[in-house]
């Protein structure tokens, strides 16, 4: 596959020829290739420029075959729907549209690496690339673009790339995750952004992948194709998986479709003066709302800023189905993030899962419904239908409910059993075990600079995290309670050059922090040893204002976690039927067997572990 540079500088110069002598002009083309297979395959290429009304659409070259052309009023677009028939060899195919322009479009071989799925065998590492390790100072300014490199500024790019976390990988892989979720990698604005947010007015640089102007392309502040793919490669040879995270119900600001959309349809309008989203997940899941009220949340752009695709249209639902396929194909995808799940029609997730699944059997992605109200999270989670009788499909979403909770009952404000009173709405889902269970992330404030928690309620936190049902994800620097709020994306130390320590060593974190990685990391490996603490049924045995107790139970395997909050000596009486002998795993604790019910002895703000045997 041809890098997208070596790609765009051949389209350059067939577009410069074409605008030279007059003709029609095109300024990009989606997909820019796509992959052969044993079964014909249909698409349709979106190609976007200028005098495209009446311009005659060919192929040139190549094995590929048009099947029908839809030009737009105007002519700034034409679609092109296309066939590639089954066992077609790879290669260079061109496309001629009107008398001189020439498009380069790329027949690819398909990646034999078949995608493997996460689920609770796993742990979620997020990573946003500005911010974790920058390994290639070179690329930290485009070479074209605004000044936007300074690490003083929490709006700006910090240098963070594909070559600082590709080195760090064996450290992630030790430390005991296996999965890596990275924030979107497509290009961005080359340019600052002025925006009013909330009502702050700010400068802001799109390092955080959250505001791409072109789907195809990466941002090169990261690094080219070939270093995202070999990132990819590494992350698969030490066994981590790797979370694409995608965005298909709106594009950035400065997008070229903000603008001059392909169709008129192509955005949630009018344009000129947008509809803002309400937020008002409610609404969706209430069968008694309003349609109004549903369509302010599916139709409306984010803050008035993001312009919103009209996700009904079939053009659109194309182009998306395609950009998605693309990525996760020919970058080995083994899962994909969800940005801003319900804010798209939920008809379209329908038949999007659908479609993934025709493409990637078993794979899974996870949705992010940012409600904190159980009966509305089960609403978005697929696995059965809904008021409305669509299953969206998508199985797991991330539990903000259960976050909500642990954040209350870590930083004192609500007891213990807010734990289990939590988990006792489970019935509400179609598949608890599969929510993506979470302390914090790039959107919340860190758990660790939460008014409130301290170092040793952050290790009771983690044990939590770490031995409950579900999909745990961790935060970049979580493990040594990197602190954030207002400015949660803070740099990892030590991964940028300049930093006086890397607390991705041993002999770089301060004692608070080395105490908190090791904590995490011996309940990181414990997880993976004990396969009744990622998928095994959790029994809640007793919960108090400042304690609680659950056993974990699969085949042969069965665990006792018990977290003790106060600053005193818990002594916790276990139900009747566990009577017999139980070791330590992990923590200080002492376990008395009795005919009526062993005893469990936890030590002042702390954890224990325990293996019980039948």
């Amino acid at each position: 596959m041809p890098t997208a540079p070596a790609r765009l500088v051949a389209l350059a110069v067939i577009l410069t020829t074409a605008a030279a002598a007059g003709a029609q002009t095109v300024d990009r083309v989606g997909p820019p290739s796509w992959w052969v297979d044993d079964e014909p395959q249909r698409l349709t290429l979106l190609v976007e420029g200028s005098g495209l009304l009446d311009a005659a659409v060919r192929v040139a070259e190549g094995p590929i075959r048009i099947e029908r052309i839809e030009a737009i009023a105007g002519g700034r677009a034409v679609f092109v729907d296309v066939a590639i028939p089954a066992g077609a060899a790879p290669g260079r195919c061109t496309i001629a549209i009107g008398p001189n322009v020439r498009i380069p479009w790329d027949l690819v071989p398909r990646p034999p690496r078949r995608p493997q799925p996460f689920g609770p065998d796993d742990v979620v590492y997020l990573v946003m690339p500005d911010r974790f390790a920058d390994g290639d100072p070179t690329n930290n300014e485009a070479p074209d673009g605004d000044r936007m490199f300074d690490r003083k500024d929490a709006h700006a790019y910090h240098g963070g790339d594909f070559a600082g976390l590709r080195k760090r990988l064996p450290a992630l892989a030790d430390l005991g995750v296996t999965a890596l979720w990275l924030t979107p990698l497509y290009r961005p604005a080359d340019n600052w952004t002025e925006a009013n947010v909330a009502g702050k007015p700010r400068k802001l640089a799109d390092f955080h992948g959250y505001a791409p102007v072109d789907f195809y392309a990466i941002n090169p502040r990261f690094g080219t194709f070939d270093e995202y793919r070999a990132l990819v490669a590494e992350a698969h040879a030490l066994g981590l998986k790797v979370i694409q995270d995608q965005l298909l119900g709106f594009t950035g600001p400065e997008h070229p479709w903000r603008d001059r959309p392909p169709t008129d349809d192509w955005l949630h309008g009018p344009i000129g003066h947008p509809p803002e989203v309400s937020f008002r997940l409610g609404a969706l899941a209430d069968p008694h709302a309003l349609e109004s009220e549903r369509r302010g949340v599916t139709d409306g752009w984010y803050y008035g800023l993001l312009p919103d695709l009209n996700m009904r249209d079939d053009r659109v639902i194309r182009y998306a189905f395609q950009q998605s396929l693309w990525w996760t194909t020919l970058f080995e995808a083994d899962g994909v993030r969800l940005d801003t799940f319900p804010m798209v029609d939920r008809t379209f997730w329908r038949t999007w899962h659908g479609r993934l699944q025709a493409t990637h059997p078993a794979m899974r992605a996870v949705g992010e419904a940012m409600t904190w109200d159980a009966s509305e999270l089960s609403f978005f989670q697929g696995g059965r239908a809904g008021w409305d009788g669509v299953d969206p499909g998508v199985e797991s979403v991330f539990d903000f409910p259960m976050q909500g909770a642990a954040t209350g009952v870590f930083r004192g404000k609500d007891p213990v059993s807010f734990l289990a009173q939590r988990l006792g709405s489970d019935h509400l889902y179609s598949n608890p075990d599969l929510l993506m269970t979470l302390l914090d992330n790039h959107d919340l404030p860190r758990l660790a600079s939460v008014p409130g928690v301290t170092p040793a309620r952050l290790r009771l936190a983690a044990a939590f995290l770490l031995t409950s049902r579900g999909i745990p994800q961790i935060t970049w620097g979580d493990e040594i309670g990197l602190p954030g709020d207002g400015d949660d994306r803070r740099d990892y130390p030590g991964g940028f050059p300049g930093d006086p320590r890397d607390a991705l060593t041993a002999a770089g974190r301060t004692p608070e922090e080395e105490r908190l990685f090791s904590t995490y990391r011996a309940l990181l490996h414990l997880r993976k040893d004990e396969p009744s603490l990622r998928r095994g049924r959790q029994t809640t045995l007793m919960a108090t204002d400042e304690a609680y107790a659950f056993l974990r139970e699969f085949e042969g395997s069965r665990v006792v976690v018990a977290l003790n909050r106060g600053g005193k000596p818990a002594r916790l009486k276990m139900p009747a039927f566990l009577t017999g002998p139980a070791v330590v795993l992990m923590g200080e604790g002492r376990w008395t067997p009795g005919p009526d019910g062993a005893v469990l002895d936890v030590p002042p703000e702390s954890a224990v572990i325990l293996g019980y045997a039948r």
